[in-house]
């Protein structure tokens, strides 16, 4: 099988896996993971059909491997300007609206880069598959570990599981639209705000930041009341 390959593609392994992850990014995200055939994938590419397994032994190793291209550059960037919020705090407290900013920021830019990314998305959600999401969810550990602990620390308020469900709330809400971005002017028209990309972000994270503080404002009645009763 090996040898059926043409020496160019083993002597450029870098660009024959790229032009091969590439084809297989763009099929999976535009007409999903169970519907593209092996034979789509090395056509687009260009290639020779034994390079897909010479390269990636299977299917599934190759879909692992396109999300891994896709996800965790994005993840490093997030956990960039996680660092960088960081730093400016010093020992204060940070701004909930910087955390939400180093959380949405990259996906809202790399939406606008290539729609491929949040269609990838999609596919974890359309086509179910517990070992691919497995796959997914650990390659967000360490991020979710991270944007916890700042959340605690900008809204020490809230109970830890309660910011978590919010912050996730937010970040679920921001998925479904950038997918439903095609849809939103045929429902109503003028009312994309990603039209103006850079905007929606500024307006997604006031919205964010005051939802969650206004849920420190709800909360305290309650406690102060269980406090008076007891």
């Amino acid at each position: 099988m090996q040898d059926s390959i043409p020496e160019k593609d083993k002597a450029t392994p870098k660009a024959t896996t790229e032009r091969i992850l590439d084809a297989a990014e763009c099929l999976f995200a535009n007409q999903g993971i169970r519907a593209t055939s092996l034979r789509e994938i090395t056509e687009q590419a260009g290639i020779n059909n034994a390079a897909v397994n010479y390269y990636f032994r299977s299917k599934d190793a190759l879909v692992r491997a396109v999300f891994e291209r896709s996800f965790k550059p994005l993840n490093r960037e997030r956990l960039r300007l996680l660092d960088e919020v960081e730093a400016a705090a010093g020992d204060g407290p940070l701004r909930m609206e910087a955390v939400l900013y180093a959380l949405f920021e990259p996906m809202v830019r790399a939406w606008r880069e290539d729609r491929n990314f949040i269609f990838l998305v999609g596919r974890l959600h359309n086509e179910p598959d517990p070992e691919l999401n497995g796959f997914v969810t650990a390659l967000y550990d360490e991020l979710l570990t991270r944007f916890l602990a700042a959340t605690v620390r900008a809204i020490p308020e809230l109970p830890e599981p309660e910011l978590f469900f919010w912050v996730y709330f937010l970040f679920g809400g921001v998925v479904f639209i950038l997918l439903s971005s095609r849809d939103l002017e045929r429902l109503r028209a003028g009312g994309n705000l990603l039209d103006a990309p850079e905007d929606f972000l500024q307006r997604l994270i006031a919205f964010g930041a005051a939802g969650i503080r206004a849920r420190v404002a709800a909360a305290q009645p309650a406690v102060a009341g269980l406090v008076e009763a007891r």
